[in-house]
């Protein structure tokens, strides 16, 4: 099939909104593919009785590049309903795929099951994290839906060594990493004054910048109180968190609370993310747990200096500028990593040609996924 018709996969996601990572993967994936070999169909539950939970999302772009975008009820509203609204999804539209790559692993139970159910061949599961939750709770919740789901799939893959590990054990899986477009996220002198115009940003005031969905698991809370430790000794400093979701309402209070809210700044979900790496000068990432996160690859293609908690892959820190901390060590630690890191300051390296070297071309990356599509259709 290859040879003739391209290759049709549906990529099963949480959403497709432009903060998260695991959109901002699949997107980069279509972006740069090649639609005589591969066609791509996304499917995702990000919405609840037709209420998108993300103004900022890339449905329609994605439908204006040709592919169809479906969705389903968000699973937390109801399992049971969700189950049944991925049964009649595949019900019309199942048969019509060659690959479903679902990057969901506590909802692959129904998704792969159904898959499979309805004659499609090669299922792959995608593992994007290093642990199931940042709940307890969750987490029991988790480990049998993982189990189950795994059952089903032919073919495994990871952001990460770590994360697959995590997931798959001893079993065999294939890393492709998180690629970027390397060169849209290059310094720029002229987005870092614009930008720090717009938001109010002194040209000498620290920027200390964090990327991701406003969720327990990026830590946000613990973010704030360490800025805080650090803004007592820097009071020309701003904490940049770009990004949306459950938790900002508390973020926005914990930072008033605090005493911050002049010197905490919320952008939001924006479509120009890329040029706000330039704003920062060093990017701080004090996760749960992570599996190989998008955004630190893009704050390193920026040459940004990088403080991760302890609980982020190694693999992460591509360029050599960057220090892991434990969570358990206090504030005061923790400040003064950052302290010590834009002391630091950005890399001089070319890391374009480092980032591409270690395989985080997005392009390149495309191109790793679409040939693994192909060899799984040739073993038939």
């Amino acid at each position: 099939m290859a040879g003739s018709t391209p290759i049709r996969v549906l990529q099963v996601v949480p959403s497709l909104s432009c903060a998260a990572g695991v959109a901002n993967f699949v997107y980069n994936m279509e972006y740069y593919h090649d639609e005589k070999r591969v066609h791509y169909d996304f499917l995702h539950h990000a919405i609840s009785d037709g209420r998108y939970f993300h103004s900022k999302r890339y449905d329609d772009e994605l439908e204006a590049h040709g592919s169809a975008v479906y969705t389903v009820n968000y699973a937390g509203d109801g399992l049971l309903r969700f189950t049944r609204e991925v049964h009649a999804l595949f019900e019309e539209i199942g048969a019509s795929y060659d690959v479903v790559h679902c990057h969901m692993p506590n909802s692959a139970f129904t998704v792969l099951r159904e898959a499979r159910n309805h004659g499609v061949e090669h299922r792959i599961l995608h593992s994007h994290l290093n642990n199931s939750s940042d709940v307890f709770l969750h987490r029991l919740r988790n480990m049998p839906l993982n189990a189950w789901g795994k059952r089903y799939a032919t073919d495994n893959i990871a952001c990460s060594q770590e994360a697959g590990r995590f997931l798959f054990g001893m079993k065999s899986f294939t890393v492709i990493n998180n690629g970027i477009p390397i060169d849209k996220y290059l310094y720029s002198d002229a987005d870092r004054r614009v930008l720090r115009a717009q938001l109010g940003i002194a040209p000498e005031e620290i920027v200390i910048g964090s990327v991701g969905r406003f969720v327990k698991q990026k830590n946000y809370g613990f973010a704030i109180h360490v800025f805080a430790e650090f803004h007592h000794s820097h009071p020309q400093s701003k904490l940049l968190i770009l990004g949306d979701g459950e938790e900002r309402t508390a973020l926005e209070a914990l930072s008033i609370e605090k005493g911050l809210s002049d010197s905490v700044i919320f952008p939001g979900v924006r479509n120009d993310i890329n040029r706000f790496y330039s704003v920062m000068d060093v990017f701080f990432m004090p996760s749960l747990y992570e599996g190989l996160p998008v955004s630190a690859v893009e704050a390193q293609a920026a040459g940004l200096p990088c403080v991760y908690s302890e609980s982020v892959p190694r693999e992460t820190d591509i360029t050599n500028n960057g220090i892991f901390i434990p969570l358990t060590s206090p504030v005061s630690e923790w400040s003064k990593g950052l302290d010590d890191s834009i002391m630091r300051g950005r890399s001089d390296k070319n890391n374009v040609a480092l980032l591409e070297a270690c395989g985080y071309s997005a392009e390149a990356n495309a191109e790793l996924l679409m040939q693994h599509y192909e060899a799984m259709i040739r073993q038939v």
